[in-house]
């Protein structure tokens, strides 16, 4: 062989064998701090459950997880900065039914589409919604509000914390099944909302149990309903929906996990493990079910369907009440 070919031949076969040695080590997920973005402010159930996941996940993964709260248009500002972050499951969100199934619908200045720009990997929790009525309302039961709404139409106040919020959909959705109309007044959230009915200012509120409760049991706001599907632990004498004569008034708040679309099958697949551990401890177990707020363990894929059907869902009230943000 030509000198010059021998010495070609070489250095392909040397260049080969080294070529191993001369890439990079792929660094294992995680291998520095993961931002939790939760898109509202301190204290409430998406901030609760929120912090408490971050926290387990930075123990089972060896690295800190940092919560920021983000708080702006019903949650849709920070889930919006998540969905256009670089995919390497370093920035999270903590996803709701607003920010997650419903602003997009009613909102035409939310962009994102929550089926197509963001990954699915968990769903965390959820708890059901309960019918609170004030002490001055002259109505004990489901059955009572629909008959005095269908007597004096647009009579009754209702208080809403938020268009698209939870509050406001099961509103509607009660309202669409019963056959109902209600005089809405709006609130800025849960807690000056609770405030003016229990002053009577307002006659009733549809508000994610754990919020609730300890008025409920104190006898300051009378809980008329859950819109579980079973009575609550913590109200054992306030009924279901279903068992008030409202089958399909059926709603949850719920808590997910999710990340931009396009993560890593291996990351998604890394941080929902490590979610369904966080889900099965039994301290976790507790503390979510002290806030009347159940563990919801699954696959990706589950969690991706479950909150695609949530959008199916909320479009069609939505279009049936006409609800947009003015």
């Amino acid at each position: 062989m030509h000198r010059s070919l021998r010495r070609t031949a070489l250095a392909g076969l040397l260049a080969v064998a080294l070529a191993p040695l001369a890439a990079p080590a792929q660094t294992a997920y995680p291998s520095k701090p993961i931002t939790l973005v939760i898109p509202f402010p301190p204290g409430g159930q998406t901030d609760v459950v929120g912090r408490l996941i971050g926290e387990r996940l930075s123990q089972r993964l060896g690295q800190p997880v940092v919560v920021e709260n983000k708080p702006g248009v019903n949650g849709s500002l920070a889930s919006d900065a998540v969905a256009r972050a670089k995919p390497d499951g370093y920035t999270l969100v903590v996803g709701g039914p607003g920010t997650h199934a419903i602003n997009q619908l009613v909102n035409p200045n939310v962009k994102y589409d929550t089926r197509k720009d963001f990954t699915h990997i968990a769903m965390l929790g959820r708890v059901p919604m309960l019918l609170l009525a004030s002490p001055t309302l002259k109505a004990n039961t489901v059955a009572d509000v629909v008959a005095l709404a269908k007597a004096k139409p647009d009579s009754v106040n209702m208080a809403l914390t938020g268009i698209g919020s939870s509050s406001h959909m099961t509103t509607e959705l009660f309202k669409q099944a019963a056959g109902i109309t209600f005089n809405n007044v709006p609130y800025k959230g849960d807690v000056p909302a609770m405030t003016d009915v229990i002053g009577g200012q307002a006659d009733l509120l549809f508000v994610p149990a754990t919020s609730a409760i300890t008025f409920a049991q104190a006898g300051k706001l009378r809980a008329l309903a859950v819109t579980g599907d079973k009575r609550l632990a913590a109200l054992p004498n306030v009924p279901t929906m279903p068992e008030a004569g409202q089958a399909s008034v059926i709603n949850y708040s719920w808590t997910s996990l999710a990340g931009p679309a396009g993560m890593p099958a291996d990351i998604v697949q890394k941080l929902n493990q490590a979610c369904q551990a966080i889900l099965a401890e039994p301290e976790v177990v507790a503390r979510l079910a002290a806030m009347s707020n159940e563990t919801t363990p699954g696959t990706p894929a589950q969690a991706a369907s479950f909150i695609a059907a949530e959008v199916a869902r909320w479009s069609d009230v939505v279009k049936k009440g006409n609800i947009q943000v003015q």
